[in-house]
């Protein structure tokens, strides 16, 4: 794949598919977990639309609903009330914030209780009754659809958080980024911020994503917008086609590339002799 201007600005060219971006990353950056397309939905005759391999018996976390999606590659479909947390229930606008209740979720967190009544009115949020459900399903899903991905969720190490997001600065030309993190809604909050503003975001594990997201292993929650999925992916694919999709020491190595110290006199090599 040749991928000459890899930028937000020529994604309309842009023929690569998202089976490719899934390959790209998972193959390249050596992912854990499929990544997943989220699909915030505004529109209730789309929701026929889209296709549903499993349905929960019971209620469960957004985080539970996207773990199924990343480990077991389900495509699934939110209605509110198929969902447990109560922490989600405004961020989504299924509900109103309510003081007395929301301030007692985040007191446990903050300590200070007019703190954790802001806490969940600075959250990122939906408009309440404007979504009607959310879409999931690992990535490469999307090609088969006429509609796409609200955001793209990954779960992964930081070291490959650096690279995305160095990928993803390199696409969209911007030398830095800024993330959001609240007390807990690590990743229901997280992936309405990155969808609100437009731009990548990533959060550490909360107690929810901690348990029920099963964000082990010192994982983060990585978020990219829909339109910026494309873009971000074919910049990888341009680094790879240079040689490598690792930024150690000169980059342009394969993953991970020399991991030593840099200038280190003790890693240097040659290559032996026939």
């Amino acid at each position: 794949m040749a991928y000459a201007d890899p930028t937000t600005e020529n994604a309309e060219k842009l023929k690569i598919t998202y089976e490719e971006i899934r390959n790209l990353w998972i193959m390249n950056l050596r992912l854990d977990f499929d990544p997943v397309g989220i699909r915030f939905v505004f529109d209730e005759a789309e929701i026929d639309q889209l296709p549903v391999t499993h349905t929960p018996n019971a209620k469960i976390t957004y985080c539970q609903f996207l773990a199924a999606c990343r480990q077991e590659r389900y495509a699934l479909f939110m209605k509110p009330e198929k969902l447990l947390c109560q922490n989600a229930y405004p961020v989504f606008g299924f509900r109103e914030l309510e003081q007395e209740a929301d301030t007692k979720r985040h007191t446990k967190y903050l300590v200070d209780e007019e703190l954790a009544w802001q806490a969940p009115q600075q959250k990122a949020r939906l408009d309440v009754g404007a979504c009607k459900g959310i879409y999931m399903a690992p990535l490469d899903t999307f090609d088969k659809l006429d509609v796409e991905p609200s955001v793209a969720f990954m779960v992964c190490v930081p070291y490959q958080a650096y690279h995305l997001f160095n990928d993803y600065m390199g696409a969209t030309k911007r030398a830095n980024l800024n993330f959001f993190h609240t007390p807990n809604s690590a990743v229901c909050s997280g992936s309405v911020w990155s969808y609100n503003n437009k731009t990548a975001n990533m959060t550490t594990m909360c107690a929810g994503s901690k348990t029920s997201g099963k964000t082990e292993m010192s994982y983060v929650n990585v978020f990219i917008p829909g339109e910026h999925i494309k873009p971000m992916a074919a910049q990888l694919a341009m680094r790879v086609e240079k040689g490598g999709s690792s930024v150690l020491g000169k980059g342009y190595k394969p993953w991970p590339g020399m991991d030593a110290c840099k200038g280190c006199p003790l890693f240097k090599f040659k290559e032996a002799a026939a």
